[in-house]
């Protein structure tokens, strides 16, 4: 039985792994296509991937950046182009 809470356990964090790497490629990641070398303002880290990506629509919503792009680390990093 413990054997089978851990394996669901594991497929469900692979389950969630993968959901967070797609949501990294989702359109309005980055508001437009720009290289690393394009944002160079560091903003902030998150916890958690939709935070960030909700910061980064907030700026640009706001006027204070028209790119922005949340990059995986130890945290989410947002990183903008001004």
């Amino acid at each position: 039985m413990k054997r089978m809470l851990a394996a669901a356990g594991f497929v469900i964090a692979l389950a969630g792994f993968a959901q967070s790497a797609a949501a990294a490629r989702q359109p309005g990641t980055v508001a437009s296509a720009a290289s690393p070398a394009d944002l160079p303002v560091h903003r902030g880290k998150s916890w958690f991937h939709s935070d960030c990506i909700t910061a980064g629509r907030q700026g640009v919503d706001r006027g204070h950046w028209s790119q922005y792009q949340c990059a995986e680390g130890w945290m989410w990093n947002l990183w903008t182009d001004r």
